[in-house]
């Protein structure tokens, strides 16, 4: 029964380590404003950029100064058709500026290029909000429009009374010309002037409202003498494609065109009034190509991967310096009671009782296992419990990997013997001492504090301790996942990862043609994937529940993105530290092996030919790792979209290791299984599993030692030196 549950933990931790916000309009474009002949006082205004033609260089300094301009008066929204005619040459190095409202962006982009202007800027107007019906009356030529053909303004969209609400008399505003009298309606209704009755009017003088603008709303009192107005939304939007434009018949729009917002658009007109001259710069904002996190990412994960590894053969390299003690005790003619404190090499280590030798039906567990439970969080979204059980089983990792051995030297400072408090009979938990339980109350108090920061915070990545914390989290979690799960061949290692690599390249690349274009694992390593509402809508009302989601699933490491406007991490899942990272602790495992029976060969006059050439894989896999890794970074630089990581590293690390082993005529032993591993098991523990070609059990009084001789280096059946206690 116990080698069922340790079967079903070792693909559980596999499954649990490998499954990996809201939005707003992101003004990624600038423009930098110059005032007057001399052009000495300017100011800058961030704008969203267009989804069609051509986009600006990055930086105002590789980008023209061109005259600020506003449409012709007979076409003051460019929505009337121009045609293809340019201007004077003299006022064709232009900007032209245009209110927003009755035809689509594409429309007056096409409009301003045929009249010469080299880009166009739409700035926001109350006027837009406002429309006439003509779908009811569309074949009706000689129907007169009237006031109740007004579509007005949308609740919630347009405007939100909850953020002020005001009303105002109907003699203060004109609907004459239909929809909408901008000209005398808009400084009554926008603005911190006192002709704003908005401001007048409202109970909280629109305190609340950012855009200090009111919208009508289209609903009057009963006698019709107020009309009520609440505060307008003045945010920035795409320019988005016009569905219905044909290009090659109306040419397409080859100009940059960008978004200012209503009060970016009359500082503008302001300043075009008071100044003879305004000039601007259009740019698209400065941004690093690639972060700096990227590195940081890349050498996080080499260091977790190497470092998990490395210390998964730390009971080898022990057992070795005990050895290299005695041999400089003996050498200098002292026995061990002789040397003051010595140890003795002879002394076994506790076996490791947690510990998993994963087999192929390990491997093969893990994908249907893995498979059925991303499908499983894929169709009942039950996010947040998988968070809470990462939380605690990382808070058991951050225990017994960091504070564990980091309070050995406090307590014993302090004179506080770490004493055994409770017994608890149970070989999961043993003995627990004072310093198991100042350990877990230390990593569980950190564990408890992430998540409730995980719940309580919109965006709780964009903390540093929480994700410094979580990185601290998933770096024990690889460290425990080293020492607890074995790999002690490469048949079983690339049964695992050649599985784990389609594993994820299915899930990834496949199951979007299955599901609608929907990734089954980014929409799970996302919580759910983005949100589905607009992103105007999401940066108005971001508690929406169609604006949740987002958010990765925090079994990775992360760093955010340095020095970058637009925000965001860099992202490395563990599965893609934890998978290959097996291999990386078979071959240091391996080495050390080697290397410990080696010395206690040389010791006794044995050759230190084992198994084959001496030499290492470790370091040469840990650049292999590295290499992996740093391919998959470029690929996600260069195509823009997430990769899986093991689609690098499994043919890195594998082929490595695959490719040493055959040049070093070892290839058939480390894919049978290294007969040195279950020789330095037996010295370093005392363990001898019944294998037939495994130790035999040590007699009472001696070592057992798993090293061959050189008459018997390439005999099957390799044969145990019995060497006697000093």
């Amino acid at each position: 029964m116990t080698a069922y549950f340790k079967t079903f933990r070792a693909v559980a931790l596999l499954l649990l380590i490998h499954s990996q916000g809201v939005v707003s309009v992101l003004q990624t474009g600038a423009i930098d404003v110059y005032l007057g002949e001399a052009a000495t006082t300017s100011y800058s205004l961030f704008v969203s950029q267009a989804s069609f033609g051509e986009t600006p260089a990055m930086g105002a300094d590789k980008n023209p100064n061109r005259v600020l301009a506003t449409a012709p008066a007979n076409n003051p929204l460019l929505c009337d058709s121009v045609a293809d005619a340019r201007v004077a040459a003299g006022a064709a190095d232009i900007i032209m500026i245009v209110p927003r409202g009755e035809c689509t962006f594409e429309i007056k982009a096409r409009n301003a290029q045929r009249l010469g202007a080299k880009a166009m800027l739409v700035y926001g107007a109350l006027s837009s909000r406002y429309s006439l019906n003509k779908t009811l009356h569309a074949n009706d030529t000689d129907y007169e429009y009237t006031y109740n053909d007004i579509v007005f303004p949308g609740d919630r969209f347009d405007y939100d009374c909850s953020y002020g609400r005001a009303l105002i008399p109907a003699s203060a505003v004109s609907f004459d010309p239909l929809p909408y009298n901008s000209t005398q309606n808009d400084p009554v209704l926008s603005g911190v002037t006192a002709q704003n009755l908005c401001l007048k009017y409202s109970t909280d003088k629109l305190q609340n409202c950012p855009s200090q603008a009111c919208l009508l709303t289209g609903k009057n009192e009963e006698d019709n003498t107020q009309l009520e107005a609440c505060c307008a939304w003045d945010l920035p939007i795409w320019l988005y494609l016009d569905t219905d434009f044909d290009e090659d018949a109306d040419a397409a729009v080859t100009i940059p065109a960008a978004y200012v917002t209503l009060e970016q658009g009359e500082k503008l007109l302001k300043d075009m009034q008071e100044n003879q001259q305004v000039r601007i710069v259009l740019y698209t904002r400065s941004r690093q190509s690639s972060n700096f996190s990227s590195i940081l990412i890349w050498a996080l994960g080499v260091f977790v991967a190497s470092l998990a590894a490395y210390l998964s053969a730390g009971d080898y390299r022990k057992m070795t310096r005990r050895a290299n003690r005695r041999s400089e005790r003996n050498a200098q003619g002292r026995s061990h009671d002789e040397s003051s404190g010595g140890e003795s090499s002879q002394q076994r280590l506790a076996p490791q009782e947690d510990t998993l030798e994963l087999a192929p039906v390990h491997a093969v567990g893990f994908v249907f296992v893995a498979s059925f439970s991303l499908l499983f969080l894929f169709y009942f979204k039950i996010y947040n419990i998988v968070k809470v059980m990462y939380a605690f089983g990382c808070s058991k990792s951050v225990s017994q990997v960091l504070f564990y051995p980091l309070l050995k030297k406090p307590m014993k400072g302090f004179g506080i013997r770490d004493q055994i408090v409770w017994r608890t009979g149970t070989e999961d938990f043993g003995d627990i001492t004072i310093r198991d339980i100042v350990s877990h109350v230390c990593g569980y108090s950190i564990g408890i504090t992430w998540i409730i920061m995980a719940f309580a915070y919109r965006h709780p990545e964009e903390k540093a301790f929480f994700w410094i914390v979580q990185d601290v989290f998933g770096a024990c979690m690889c460290v425990m996942f080293a020492k607890v799960i074995k790999l002690n061949s490469i048949h079983v290692a690339s049964i695992l990862l050649i599985a784990a690599f389609c594993y994820d390249i299915f899930f990834v690349f496949i199951t979007p043609i299955l599901f609608n274009g929907k990734s089954v694992m980014i929409d799970v390593a996302t919580s759910g994937g983005a949100p589905t509402a607009d992103p105007g809508w999401c940066e108005k009302y971001p508690d929406d529940a169609d604006c949740q989601g987002g958010d990765p699933l925090p079994m990775l490491l992360t760093v955010p993105k340095f020095w970058d406007y637009q925000g965001g991490a860099s992202l490395l899942g563990l599965g893609d530290i934890v998978l290959p990272g097996l291999l990386l602790s078979f071959a240091a495992r391996f080495d050390n092996a080697k290397a410990l029976l080696a010395t206690l060969g040389g010791r006794n006059g044995v050759r230190s030919k084992i198994l084959g050439t001496y030499g290492g894989y470790f370091p040469p896999l840990v650049v292999a790792y590295a290499v992996g890794l740093m391919m998959a970074n470029v690929a996600v630089s260069v195509m823009h979209m997430g990769q899986p990581a093991l689609l690098y590293l499994v043919p890195c690390c594998l082929g490595t290791m695959s490719f040493m082993g055959y040049r070093r005529n070892e290839l058939k032993d480390l894919w049978d299984g290294p007969k040195c591993l279950l020789a330095a098991d037996a010295v370093v523990y005392g363990e001898h599993p019944s294998d037939a070609h495994s130790p035999v059990p040590m007699e009472e009084g001696h070592n057992a030692l798993a090293v061959p001789s050189a008459e018997n280096d390439e005999r099957d059946d390799l044969p145990l030196l019995e060497v006697n206690k000093a």
